[in-house]
This record gives structure tokens, sequence and C-alpha cells, in this order.
């Protein structure tokens, strides 16, 4: 791959924000995010880069594709604004949502770049970082993000269908209401169903990418100087306060301790012997008012089903009072201790982050409505696809 004229670039940006640097966000958007993409070999004013798009609720300055398959996302702040640990965020769920792996989020001055979707890593760079961090960069490339989306498949159709979503669903919603009668009364129901269509669409064709679960870590934005840093408030970073290249979001992983009682806590072991068994795609995507906020995935039901529960407890569930048992399900799904509330032991009790016990004991529709249950206890809506319709 020929190598980028990285240096030039950051001669003339360095000098610009030395001497005039821009004052609003459009003018760093022309002296600067345009200038580094044209070094990455993207053109930014051809019909192939998006401008000012809106991708599962967070706006983007620019999404650009390659042969119409969208490939990288860039977030754009005013030279003169800190990065936002809370738009980092946004942009790696909108990554996880449509399945885009590859992000950059920039004031002109300071750069984060982002790789993955469910499983997001990033690198904290300045322009004076550029010369000794050549190859990250190239990642990010027009070049590069080519050869990667050379075969078409049925993850690149799901990211066309979420970065078009806002266009497809108002289009398609239009159409509908254009062959019904007095259709006003029905346009919220109508919306609605296509929301639905769309979800699903997307989450079929996503297949593969979400296999993993989106309960990403925060971003944390942090760079070398001690003064006018980007900090937010999560992830670990090098001692010398530098995140790493290549720093996951997501390195905290979950597990679960034994306790002393005679009823044995799952783990992800049991997990595995049940992956031999089921070796399957179970996903769950969760709904608020505004649209989806995320998904889970495993191979296994169990495994997903403590999955959606960690996640679920980070959007909503954690003002549950246990032992907690849904209505509808009549039974003990959350407790302190490895027991139902009479007393009895559960059946194959998995224990969370957060030490509580969950149930998992059961098949496939049992674990399905537990997940359902939980979202409604949260506030949201869950949708299962993959292969929660099949009988163990």
């Amino acid at each position: 791959m020929p190598s980028l004229d990285l240096r030039s670039f950051v001669a003339r940006a360095a000098t610009l924000v030395d001497s005039s640097p821009p004052a609003t966000k459009q003018e760093t958007r022309n002296w600067l995010v345009e200038p580094f993409l044209e070094t990455l070999g993207w053109s930014v004013r051809a019909d192939s880069c998006l401008t000012d798009h809106v991708v599962d609720d967070t706006p983007l300055e620019y999404v650009l594709t390659v042969e119409s398959v969208p490939a990288l996302f860039v977030a754009v702040e005013s030279a003169s604004e800190s990065l936002d640990g809370s738009r980092a965020n946004a942009l790696q769920s909108a990554m996880a949502w449509s399945g885009v792996d590859r992000a950059i989020y920039t004031n002109g001055r300071k750069y984060l770049l982002l790789a993955g979707s469910s499983e997001v890593d990033y690198c904290a760079l300045e322009l004076t970082d550029f010369d000794a961090n050549q190859s990250v960069i190239e990642r990010y490339s027009r070049m590069a993000l080519g050869q990667r989306l050379g075969r078409h498949t049925r993850a690149h159709v799901a990211r066309q269908l979420a970065v078009e979503r806002p266009t497809l669903g108002e289009s398609i919603t239009d159409r509908l209401a254009d062959t019904i009668d007095e259709s006003d009364p029905y346009t919220d129901e109508l919306e609605a169903a296509v929301d639905s269509l769309l979800d699903r669409l997307i989450v079929a064709f996503a297949g593969e990418s979400l296999e993993t679960t989106e309960t990403t870590a925060d971003i944390s934005i942090r760079f070398s100087e001690s003064a006018g840093t980007d900090d937010s408030t999560s992830a670990v970073t090098e001692p010398d306060g530098r995140a790493p290249p290549n720093k996951r979001a997501d390195d905290a992983a979950r597990t679960g301790d034994s306790d002393d009682s005679d009823v044995s806590i799952a783990d992800e072991s049991e997990y595995e012997a049940e992956a031999a068994a089921e070796n399957g795609e179970y996903v769950a995507r969760f709904f608020n008012d505004r649209g989806s906020i995320g998904a889970i995935g495993h191979s296994t039901s169990t495994g997903a089903l403590v999955e959606a529960a960690e996640y679920l407890f980070e959007h909503g569930l954690s003002g549950v009072e246990v032992p907690w048992s849904p209505t509808e399900l009549d039974e003990t799904v959350l407790n302190a201790d490895p027991a139902h509330a009479d007393g009895s032991p559960m059946g194959a009790p998995a224990q969370l982050s957060n030490g509580l016990c969950l149930e998992t004991v059961g098949d496939i529709d049992d674990r399905a409505a537990r997940v359902e249950a939980l979202a409604e206890r949260a506030g949201l809506r869950a949708m299962l696809t993959g292969d929660w319709d099949e009988k163990q």
C-alpha cells in the first residue's frame, strides 16, 4: 500500500492551528478535517460521501462509502471545542447497530480512531503523534477499506439499510399512507410497523456481526498533555494518561464467583457445554420509544439470557427489588441468593456482575420469556431473532 502524505498534512494543519485556528465547526471541517480525509484518499465532494447524516439517532458529519457500501463514519467538533465522551459513545453505538466498523471522531487537533463494531478498539492521537502511528492511520484510508469491502456480503446490506434507514422509513410510510384513504389516524401505527420491519431486516442481514454483545464500556478520551485534555470517566488508560493504540473499550469481561451454598453458580464453562448442544445464534435487540438502543448475542440461549440481564441492568433495570418474579411468568427470576422466593433452590442459577442470581433453568422458550420480561421491567421492548424459536 502506498504511504500516505501525512507529514505534509500535519505540517500544514499545525501551522494553521498555531497561526489562525478555525473558529467554527464548518471552518474546522473545511480547513482541517476534509484535507485529512483527502490525505487518506477519500473524496468528500463525490456522491460516495454523505454529509450531515443521521445513523441510529447519532449525527455524523460524513459517511464515506465504497461502491455504495458505508465504510467509515466521521464525527466532528469545532477546533475550539473538546471531544465529548458522550458523543464518542453514541458513535460507538451507531457502529454496533449498523455494522460499520471504522469511525473517526475529531476536532481537527485531536483524533479518536475507532475500529470494530460489537467490540470497539480505539486509539487517541494528536497531530504530533501521526508520524509514529502511520500504520494505524492507514487502516482508515480509502484503499485499505476498499480492499476490506471487496466482496459484497449480507453484512454490507445491513450497513446500507442502517445508514439509509431514515429515508427508507419515510418513503415506505408515505407510500403506505398514499394507498389508504384518510390515513392520518393511522400514521403512528404505520410508522411503528415500518420501524419494526426495518429493524428486523437490519438484524436479519447483520447476522454474524450481532453474535457478540454490544455492552461495551464507555470510551475514555485521554491525551498526553495535562492541560486542556478531553476526558470522560470510564475506561482505563496507561500510567502516562495516554490511551494505548488498539485499546479495547470492552476490556472488562464479566465472571461469576461461586458461593458456599449447595447450589453452584453457572459459569462460562457451562455455557460452553451448552454451546456444544445448541451451537446457535441467539440475538436480542432492545428498543425504547425512539428506536434501537443496542443488542446482545450469544451462541447459547442461557448465555444470551445472562448477557441480556447484564445489559438491562445498565439500561433501566437497576431499580428492581428482589426476589423478583414477573407476574406473567409466576417464577422467581432474580434474587440475592440462588433460591426462589419460597426458599427452594434455583435449578440453574447464574451470578451476574452485580451479585444477583438469575434463574436460567428451562428450555429456550422459558429463557426467551425471561428476556422479554426483564426488558419490559426495564421499560424497553425486546426483539428476539436467530434461533430463539428452536426447541431443545
